[in-house]
């Protein structure tokens, strides 16, 4: 393959800031910008209020939960459009107005001078069609207070749909936890910088639809703000270059897949067709002699290796995948120490998923260099001798712990899959449910490896080829639904991506 260049999109839309950054850089964005920090929450309540708009054309009874930050003023804003556009609505304030910022309080009185009223909680959601959620913002620390957890508690078990501003009420803005509750919203509008917990784990879920404004303050705000991620969807990356016309097997790689015990042949055989599939040159299969003829039916492009001959087939490898279907038993551990031996002495690209994860957290083995971990939040809580909750918490923390602990490229497969790469942090926006189903992983080791054994480097196969397996599923998912998809399903998708 030709030299390859992998250039992420640049767009403020396409970066994750911490809060901390949206907190400190907003004023001084906004004032570089000749804006007033007043129009900015105007700006904000106007954006809103055409989400609402676009979302729910038809509703006419419209709730509006304020509490006492600007986020409140967000929502004053939003109350006062939506009368204006002629709409019924309802405002319930929870918050203290004597601890109104200058901005809300301004925002209060206009809404008040266009004949709007204030309610206070408990109120009937019953008549409301839609709520905008505007109780809390990114400040959101340790657990709610009465009466936000109730009232959050209250939306949570109501059929109404829910408008968010900036950030689902409750939500821990940079790691995507909930505060004891958070709103579960049907769309998520946030401003200025899309925030961490937006945009992974169980953040994501709570988020909903997720839509960003920079409220007209975008280069001002990237002049000064440093981001902690970076968003990516997979229309965004660059083709893979054409191959040379005099290209040959041997000038796409070889690759080597180790797993596949006893009882397992599925695994193997996923992770070494997505390797041929997305363009491996040759690829070997080194399973359990029992397995072999179930791992190559049906697929005789296929060679199998004997691990009997396993320095042989490793000096053989461009590059290597161990652990899909590997097991833990004797056998497993016997090929485990053996290709970490091997690459210890002998530097060779090598990703270790499924039961190889397994054994490495149960050994005392430093990793070599070029490696690349693919953990699911299991996996990642053995390497990190924690709890699984620990791991979904904090994503970003869990991926930097493992990122520091192997000196490895790490790929935390979940909603939101997370990538540490030597610069940066990346979030996958592509993928679906449909993807929680046994083999995917599996196939998303072939898929990586593959472009790894075609000459990219691990950092770039990691994330061209994780965005690639979910936008596959996506397009799977597209034609024929999300439930009952199985990895196979993606081959087809993955081959005509990749050709794309």
């Amino acid at each position: 393959m030709k030299q390859f260049v992998l250039k992420l999109p640049a767009s403020l839309a396409h970066k994750v800031f911490c809060a901390d950054q949206v907190r400190n850089h907003e004023a001084q964005a906004a004032k570089l910008a000749a804006v007033s920090m007043y129009e900015l929450m105007e700006r904000a309540g106007a954006a809103a209020f055409r989400a609402l708009k676009q979302y729910y054309p038809d509703a006419e009874r419209i709730l509006v939960l304020c509490g006492q930050g600007n986020n409140a003023g967000d929502g004053f804003v939003v109350a006062r459009l939506a009368k204006q556009a002629g709409l019924h609505v309802r405002l319930v304030l929870l918050g203290d107005v004597s601890k109104f910022s200058q901005d809300t309080t301004e925002a209060s009185n206009r809404w008040v001078a266009e004949g709007g009223t204030t309610t206070r909680w408990p109120q009937s959601l019953a008549d409301a069609e839609v709520i905008v959620d505007a109780l809390l913002g990114t400040g959101t620390r340790g657990q709610l207070r009465s009466p936000y957890a109730e009232v959050i508690e209250t939306l949570r078990n109501a059929d109404i749909p829910v408008l968010s501003l900036d950030i689902p009420s409750g939500l821990i803005a940079d790691t995507g936890a909930s505060a004891g509750a958070a709103v579960c919203a049907d769309q998520t509008i946030t401003f200025v910088g899309i925030k961490p917990g937006l945009v992974t784990g169980r953040g994501k879920q709570q988020s909903g639809k997720l839509i960003f404004d920079d409220l007209g303050i975008a280069d001002t705000f990237q002049s000064l703000a440093t981001p902690c991620a970076q968003l990516l969807d997979f229309n965004y990356l660059p083709v893979l270059p054409r191959r040379a016309l005099n290209s040959h097997k041997g000038s796409a790689g070889r690759v080597l897949c180790i797993g596949g015990n006893r009882g397992m042949p599925g695994a193997i055989r996923l992770t070494s067709e997505a390797a041929l599939r997305t363009g491996a040159g040759l690829v070997k299969t080194c399973c359990h002699p029992e397995n072999r003829q179930l791992v190559s039916q049906g697929l005789p492009e296929l060679m199998l290796a004997d691990s009997d001959d396993l320095k042989a087939l490793l000096g053989w490898a461009s590059c290597i995948v161990l652990g899909p279907g590997l097991g833990q038993d004797t056998w497993a551990s016997y090929l485990f120490n053996q290709v970490l031996d091997y690459v210890a002495t002998q530097p060779k690209p090598l990703l270790l998923d499924a039961d190889a994860l397994n054994l490495l957290a149960a050994s005392s083995r430093a990793l070599p260099s070029h490696c690349i971990l693919t953990p699911h939040p299991g996996e990642a809580a053995r390497l990190l001798g924690c709890q699984i909750t620990d791991i979904e918490d904090n994503r970003y923390q869990a991926l930097g712990k493992l990122q520091q602990k192997y000196k490895a490229t790490v790929l935390l497969k979940g909603a939101g899959t997370l990538i540490a790469t030597q610069q940066q942090h990346v979030v996958l926006t592509n993928g679906n449910p449909g993807m929680a189903s046994p083999g995917m992983g599996d196939l998303l080791s072939g898929v990586i490896i593959s472009l790894v054994a075609q000459g990219l480097s691990n950092d770039e196969a990691t994330v061209y080829g994780a965005s690639l397996h979910s936008a596959a599923a996506d397009q799977a998912a597209q034609q024929s639904g999300e439930r009952g998809m199985m990895a196979s399903d993606l081959l087809p998708f993955i081959r005509k991506l990749v050709n794309r």
